[in-house]
């Protein structure tokens, strides 16, 4: 069953999605959030296969990268031809124009989706528990480098690596937490999350010359080309970070 979450600030077109979709043979219960930070934390719990995501929410690029595995779908009543401009810009899969009537609904997501798995049928992804202890920062890098070997060249996996080993590192040290890593490679970019159980959320600070921690953020900044962080419904946090996969790409 496809699992879909609407994201739209608009109830009426939620209630549109949810009608449109109900009874649809194949797909689960509608999802609905009203804004983006709503729909990352819901992405977080129980993540979607599938986002509906209106175009003109604050912060609606930032929350692809942030929706986990799922894949983006972008709503919106702009030009279709605007509208695959700024799918691609976003790094959705796609996109359905605000006109499409409710009962098509179901038919348009399900090409979308069958062109996507099409592409992505050789793509990689891997995730796994790691145990509260500093040699989990070794099987993390491990995991990485078994999971990306063939998928971009090996200084963009160096750089993954050295941020995952600091993510984990940091969930042990700091949280005291039994870390969980996915890595999801998408057609333009390398996707990783470090959970953990602590509340407690990453801060970037000026480590000093001579320090042995506090690195872990600027690593980050420096090494990756895009990251963030955010709460989990159940409690504790995920940091996720993307690094493109060839040079110039975007997601």
């Amino acid at each position: 069953m496809t699992s879909v979450l609407v994201v739209d600030a608009d109830p009426d077109y939620r209630l549109l999605v949810r009608l449109g979709l109900e009874g649809a043979k194949g797909f689960a219960p509608v999802r609905e959030a009203a804004d983006t930070a709503q729909a990352v934390e819901i992405a977080a719990d129980s993540p979607p296969d599938v986002v509906l995501l209106e175009v003109s929410l604050p912060g609606a690029f930032e929350a692809v990268s942030r929706l986990g595995s799922a894949r983006v779908v972008l709503v919106s009543s702009r030009p279709p031809e605007e509208l695959a401009t700024v799918a691609a810009a976003a790094g959705a899969i796609g996109y359905l124009g605000k006109d499409l009537a409710p009962t098509d609904l179901a038919a348009a997501i399900t090409d979308v989706t069958r062109l996507v798995d099409r592409l992505e049928a050789v793509l990689a992804k891997a995730s796994g528990h790691l145990p509260a202890d500093l040699r989990s920062a070794r099987e993390a890098r491990e995991l990485v480098r078994t999971t990306l070997d063939g998928w971009t060249d090996g200084d963009r996996i160096d750089d993954i690596v050295l941020c995952v080993s600091e993510l984990v590192t940091n969930a042990v040290v700091h949280a005291s937490s039994s870390p969980r890593i996915l890595v999801h490679v998408r057609p333009a970019v390398i996707h990783v999350e470090v959970s953990d159980t602590s509340d407690v959320m990453p801060t970037p600070r000026v480590a000093e010359l001579n320090d042995t921690s506090g690195r872990g953020m600027s690593i980050l900044t420096g090494f990756s080309d895009r990251w963030g962080s955010l709460r989990r419904s159940g409690g504790g946090k995920t940091v996720w970070f993307d690094v493109d996969r060839t040079a110039g790409s975007s997601s």
